[in-house]
């Protein structure tokens, strides 16, 4: 019994003489060699809160300058950087350019899951030495903001061709989650998000214990990718992104929906419609070039259009705006399924709807031939 108490004895005196060596390694570290302030970031999403009817709301855009490290349930960590504007770029310098591409949408048109130059606004920018290329996507938009986004550019900038991507989750969005409350320049999310007030300990976390927040933040990512790297086989089809609440809506009867029925579902058409015109009346305005790109949802591939066709209603939205073309991606991503067993790995992030690079290439293969 006193031999084990002995070697518990002199393993705890170890451990704690670890850490008191680690704590004041770290607080010299922190004060005397890495003075700069570490700034680690999972996102750069900047938050706004506000109040009516005593109810809260927020509104959200990107930071400006922000360098972070994005982390998604189902990808491998991957850097994010935003220009002096606070749009989504490669990181690079921008150079002044008569003609600005301007790609407006939600956390697909963002890049979603991948690095800025696997995004198809990335890789189109790749493609050309005539255009600059302004990435407006920000992940949880929707039509509202899409038209707000480019009203805010346009007023500094000028554009000669606009790219729309609508997807499943505009009609979503349209009907349930971007409002207008007064006193306020942009519609919000009702949410009790709001900023967290940094703590006292915080502070002194930040300030004295870098050396921790670096090893944590480099493990954490390092084990991230060796998990998603073991568990890179095939998913094929057994995906719960095949089946979803949000773009079941085209094969599928309203009246067996959740949250949509007749009504607001009639109230998001009407939406989408509204602030497509107030967009094309901008690219009027600005003689810019108006495009809307459309692709499929994985479980659209499988399940088809039967109850509402999102290309006929995006090739109507379209011609009544006078808009250029309909970049329509469902045919190019069909043949992909018809081709390929794996079609979902190959297009698809696995467990998610987003693009993987392939994907994206198909997309930005399309709009380069349109600037061309």
């Amino acid at each position: 019994m006193l031999i084990i108490f002995t070697r518990l004895k002199k393993i705890l005196l170890i451990t704690f003489s670890f850490l008191l060596f680690f704590i004041i390694g770290d607080l010299i570290f922190s004060h005397y060699i890495y003075k700069e302030k570490v700034e680690i970031r999972y996102n750069c999403f900047d938050y706004k809160s506000y109040k009516f009817n005593k109810e809260d709301y927020h509104d959200y855009n990107l930071l400006k300058n922000c360098n972070a490290t994005e982390k998604q349930r189902t990808v491998i960590p991957y850097k994010v950087y935003t220009d002096k504007d606070g749009y989504r770029f490669s990181g690079k310098n921008r150079s002044s350019k008569l003609d600005n591409l301007i790609f407006l949408g939600d956390s697909f048109t963002y890049g979603y899951g991948v690095k800025f130059e696997n995004s198809f606004p990335g890789i189109v920018e790749s493609k050309t030495n005539k255009h600059e290329v302004y990435n407006l996507g920000v992940p949880g938009y929707g039509i509202q903001k899409y038209y707000e986004v480019l009203e805010e550019f346009l007023k500094n900038k000028k554009a000669s061709k606009i790219f729309v991507t609508l997807d499943m989750t505009d009609i979503h969005d349209a009907a349930f989650r971007w409002v207008k409350i007064p006193n306020t320049d942009s519609t919000v999310l009702k949410s009790k998000h709001t900023n967290k007030r940094i703590t006292n300990w915080q502070n002194i976390k930040y300030l004295n214990f870098k050396g921790t927040r670096l090893l944590v933040f480099h493990f954490r990512n390092f084990s991230r990718h060796l998990k998603l790297k073991l568990r890179s086989k095939n998913m094929g089809n057994q995906d719960t992104a095949l089946k979803s609440e949000i773009a079941n809506f085209t094969y599928t009867e309203i009246k067996n929906h959740n949250e949509l029925n007749n009504k607001n579902f009639k109230k998001s058409l009407i939406i989408i419609n509204e602030h497509f015109q107030k967009i094309s009346l901008l690219a009027k305005m600005n003689e810019a070039d108006l495009y809307l790109i459309i692709f499929p949802w994985p479980e659209t591939l499988i399940y088809g259009q039967k109850i509402f066709n999102w290309e006929d209603f995006n090739n109507d939205i379209c011609e009544k705006n006078y808009c250029s073309k309909v970049i329509n991606l469902f045919n190019d991503f069909k043949k992909i399924k018809d081709y390929n067993n794996n079609w979902k790995s190959l297009l698809y992030i696995d467990n998610d709807v987003h693009l993987k690079k392939l994907g994206n290439s198909l997309v930005a293969s399309k709009i380069i031939k349109e600037i061309n």
